[in-house]
């Protein structure tokens, strides 16, 4: 890949050698299978231009595999919880199924993960691959046997997927006469695009699609100066980030020094941001929506967030004569932790260019879901109730 930074691939893009993009498993993966984020949904902005997103067949069925897995744990979890909670509140009606089948609406994993597939694929106008009448055998044998990327020393049949997948990637290119923009985390995906001359890896979707965005000069700019510390856009971005992070699944685990622990994680709160900006900020999608230089943009950049989390704790032991578990108490402790999740914002600017500009917040979403908490080894008693406070 004679491709190594960033003004060179979009010298690449502006002279439209490089046309499509693709996008492997492990990017779906790294945003939680949400193929309505607003990273993923921007892809859909392609349609609009001379430009295509392909995506492997290999690819595409991992994916609906993932989104399947994903949906049967949800399920299992959810199953598992409904029929704790209908037990304690002793109710008979509606039964556990009765409101599994409400939740699913009678759709099994697999209907639900090919018709969010299917959606996503038409949404975007995404170009799925049929990859073996592709790629011939012999050369997946040839590249195995030879330890060519992505096979390698120590990992050889696994990677077949993601050498079917990058053969039919680029023989879609020299047939089309095309380059095409890689995203991917894998180091086999980047080992063969190093070899070819008509793939080019970048790691991150939200650099890939600020490439092929181009914002206009002057946008990052006044972005920036609106999320700067004098700017209004710190304010009204935090506000709604208080909001987010109590959307955020909080899970707590320990380890009792003595019998068993039950670990139950409250709602976080928002207690700092560290902001971060210069080359860090992507604008990954732009949207001219009228004549009067007002632009609608979509900014995504990494954050890293102070959250306090209420967790409450009770203790138990199990008596062996009686058959029982018998509780010790409990507790209520805060968590601090230092969060790293990516933000992405939602906004209009109007008069851009002018002396008239004005940035206007939109909308921001995290693409962050859920957060374990690990409290490590965690005892009964706290300090103080061993010790006077005058010791």
């Amino acid at each position: 890949m004679p491709i190594v930074n960033d003004e060179q691939i979009k010298t690449l893009l502006a002279d439209e050698r490089i046309t499509a993009i693709t996008v492997d498993t492990n990017i779906f993966d790294e945003k939680g299978l949400q193929l309505n984020s607003p990273t993923l949904q921007a892809l859909a902005a392609l349609k609009a231009k001379p430009f295509s997103f392909i995506l492997s067949g290999t690819v595409g069925k991992e994916i609906l595999s993932h989104i399947e897995r994903s949906i049967e744990t949800a399920l299992r979890s959810a199953k598992k919880e409904i029929g704790q909670a209908l037990y304690a509140f002793e109710t008979d009606n509606p039964t556990r199924d009765d409101l599994l089948n409400q939740i699913s609406g009678g759709r099994t994993a697999s209907e639900v993960a090919h018709q969010r597939f299917e959606k996503y694929v038409e949404d975007t106008g995404c170009d799925v691959l049929d990859d073996a009448p592709l790629v011939d055998i012999a050369t997946l044998y040839d590249d195995y046997f030879g330890q060519k990327p992505p096979f390698g020393k120590g990992k050889k049949k696994s990677e077949f997927p993601d050498a079917l997948a990058l053969n039919a990637l680029e023989r879609t290119a020299l047939a089309q006469s095309i380059c095409i923009l890689v995203v991917s985390k894998d180091g086999g995906w980047q080992e063969f695009c190093e070899q070819s001359d008509r793939l080019y890896l970048v790691t991150g979707i939200e650099r890939a699609l600020a490439l092929i965005s181009d914002a206009p000069m002057g946008l990052r700019a006044s972005v920036q100066a609106w999320l700067g510390e004098e700017g209004e856009g710190r304010g009204e971005v935090q506000a709604c980030l208080e909001h987010r992070v109590e959307n955020i699944d909080f899970y707590a685990y320990g380890h009792p020094t003595s019998g068993e622990l039950e670990a139950y994680a409250w709602a976080g709160s928002l207690k700092g941001v560290e902001w971060l900006d210069g080359p860090e900020i992507d604008i990954i999608e732009i949207v001219d929506h009228d004549d009067n230089d007002d632009i609608r943009a979509v900014v995504s950049l990494p954050m890293h967030l102070d959250v306090r989390i209420p967790v409450e704790l009770s203790f138990s032991v199990w008596d062996s004569v009686d058959k029982e578990a018998v509780g010790m108490g409990g507790r209520e402790i805060e968590v601090d932790r230092q969060l790293g999740a990516r933000l992405t914002i939602e906004i209009d600017v109007s008069s851009f260019g002018t002396e008239d500009e004005e940035v206007l917040f939109r909308d921001c979403t995290l693409d962050l879901q859920s957060y374990d908490i690990d409290l490590g080894e965690m005892d009964v008693f706290e300090p103080e109730d061993y010790y006077d406070e005058g010791e």
